[in-house]
């Protein structure tokens, strides 16, 4: 009977055969490893523990580490395991019965909790203390979690709990509080540079600085994201690792084409931030990758600008849209979708700022709005009332609106200072009927309190945090709103306040004019919806 050849061993990914099986292995969180050192070396050992922090930065193998050092039977005296008597190899090949490790994500029912309850209370079979180590305990139900609550305050002298999660403020107080809390924190770029290092040198490779330093920045703190990054590098470079190869293997642009996009968003160069997007699109760059780039340059742009508030209002709001484009738009795959539209966006809601290219543009469209609110006040029908005598009135006609543009100094509060917020309050009517149909509604539920520089505070009733925060991501083209109106720029923020708020009217907010029929339309459907009725209501400013 004939055999087949054995076939090489499969590879292991990096992050898993670099993993730390001793204290003295951790990297990057010292503080909780002397504690936990002492505490098992002095026989301080707490019942619960919850380690909380951010993925990749260490938690699931502290606490496996934890687990040996709580059964070694060759334990130094500084609290560390040996790694090598059969209690120690038995947890790190994963075949010790009396350690348990249990992925809330897909236990977090209160019958897993239950039976996990119940095994707790028989005794461990072959080592000294049963250990349970609940990884991304957040996500057990409320059910689970108040059955575990009486057996993590006082389980068996044979038990250890370790939770773990990186989502801390949704485990329960009372589970917190029955634990020893542990925060790991990110590692240090030089930290993930050291140990990438080691990893080269123990694979017999090589690799520059740049390109170590570049994965340690991607990895954004997480070790085990860098060594996945290492991993898949690897996998791409043929020779020496450089920063280039790491650049090409995860899809980045290089900085001179970030560089050259950022500069084009600031200069309000549409068609040139278009071409960048377009060339690296083609060039096969991953999309949210380059948005993740171009908000890092953006951000350190910002940072940089803190003496220039001009330079850093036109920053801000690329600022928003690239942190938008990098995060949700990354996730719902239209990152490039996004660069593309601040192509266009960008230059239109920085054309409202004095001084900026697009001014010339800006001052013609705000000329030509400014008239619309002087036909209201009474100061417009004035003269025509003074007007002579009947047959004159022909003649009179042309020459009274002369006169007429001297009223027409509405722009003089376009540029309110920073106590100017009255002025803001005392036209919100106004605000919301020039906003747009997306907009108007949200406008209508909020008012100007406070306004500190181009920040504007605008405040919500308690209850509203859906309305709050959809006005939050049309901050741009409220903001742009502002600046036609009043001139400067506007960077605004939310917040909700139980004060008596101003009210407007549902007919001012949403039907400023009975003739706009779209208006009416929409005024019906939201009472239809809501199942309200039309009142009047006094305008309180």
């Amino acid at each position: 009977m004939s055999t087949e050849p054995e076939s090489p061993a499969a590879h292991r990914a990096l992050y898993r055969r670099f993993r730390a099986q001793r204290f003295a292995e951790l990297v990057g969180q010292d503080p909780i490893v002397t504690t936990l050192r002492r505490a098992v070396s002095g026989d301080r050992l707490a019942h619960a523990y919850l380690f909380v922090g951010p993925r990749g930065t260490g938690k699931t193998s502290t606490a496996r580490i934890l687990a040996k050092a709580i059964n070694c039977t060759a334990r130094g005296d500084d609290g560390e395991p040996c790694d090598a008597c059969p209690a120690c190899v038995s947890i790190r090949d994963g075949r010790a019965l009396d350690v348990i490790e249990i992925d809330a994500a897909s236990h977090g029912l209160v019958e897993d909790a239950r039976d996990l309850v119940m095994r707790a209370l028989t005794a461990p079979s072959e080592l000294r203390k049963r250990v349970y180590i609940i990884d991304e305990v957040h996500m057990l139900s409320t059910h689970a979690f108040n059955a575990l609550l009486k057996v993590i305050e006082e389980p068996p002298d044979h038990v250890v709990f370790i939770l773990a999660t990186t989502d801390t403020h949704k485990v329960p107080a009372t589970i917190i509080s029955r634990t020893q809390r542990h925060d790991f924190r990110r590692m240090a770029d030089a930290t993930i540079i050291g140990k990438l290092s080691r990893i080269m040198t123990s694979e017999g490779g090589e690799a520059d600085d740049d390109a170590l330093a570049l994965i340690a920045r991607l990895a954004d703190g997480g070790m085990r994201d860098a060594e996945s990054l290492l991993d898949q590098v690897l996998a791409f470079a043929s020779d020496r690792l450089t920063a280039a190869d790491v650049r090409e293997a995860v899809g980045l642009a290089d900085g001179a084409s970030i560089n050259a996009l950022i500069d084009a968003y600031v200069a309000g160069d549409a068609p040139g931030a278009l071409d960048r997007v377009s060339e690296m699109a083609d060039a096969g760059r991953d999309m949210a990758q380059v948005a993740a780039q171009a908000e890092g340059e953006a951000r350190r742009r910002l940072l940089a600008s803190a003496s220039d508030p001009g330079a850093a209002r036109r920053l801000a709001p690329i600022l928003r849209t690239l942190a938008e484009a990098a995060g949700v738009g990354a996730r719902e795959g239209r990152a490039r979708l996004l660069l593309e539209l601040l192509s266009v966006e960008g230059p239109a809601a920085e054309a409202g700022r004095p001084g900026s290219s697009a001014s010339p543009r800006t001052e013609a469209v705000r000329n030509a709005r400014v008239p619309e609110p002087a036909l209201a006040p009474a100061p417009a029908s004035a003269p025509k009332a003074t007007a002579p005598a009947p047959g004159d009135a022909a003649v009179a006609e042309p020459e009274d609106p002369a006169p007429e543009p001297p009223p027409t100094p509405r722009p003089a509060p376009t540029a309110p200072g920073a106590g100017d917020v009255d002025e803001l309050r005392g036209r919100w009517a106004e605000v919301v009927a020039r906003a747009t149909p997306v907009i108007k509604p949200l406008l209508g539920e909020c008012r100007p309190i406070a306004r500190d520089g181009a920040r504007l505070t605008l405040a919500f009733p308690e209850g509203r945090d859906f309305m709050r925060s959809r006005i939050a991501q049309r901050a741009g083209a409220i903001e742009a709103l502002l600046s036609d109106m009043f001139g400067g720029a506007f960077a605004i923020e939310c917040v909700a306040t139980n004060l008596e708020l101003e009210p407007l009217t549902v007919e001012q907010a949403i039907a400023p004019t009975a003739e706009d029929p779209e208006a009416q339309a929409l005024l019906d459907g939201v009472l239809k919806i809501t199942g309200g009725e039309l009142v009047d209501a006094p305008e309180v400013r």
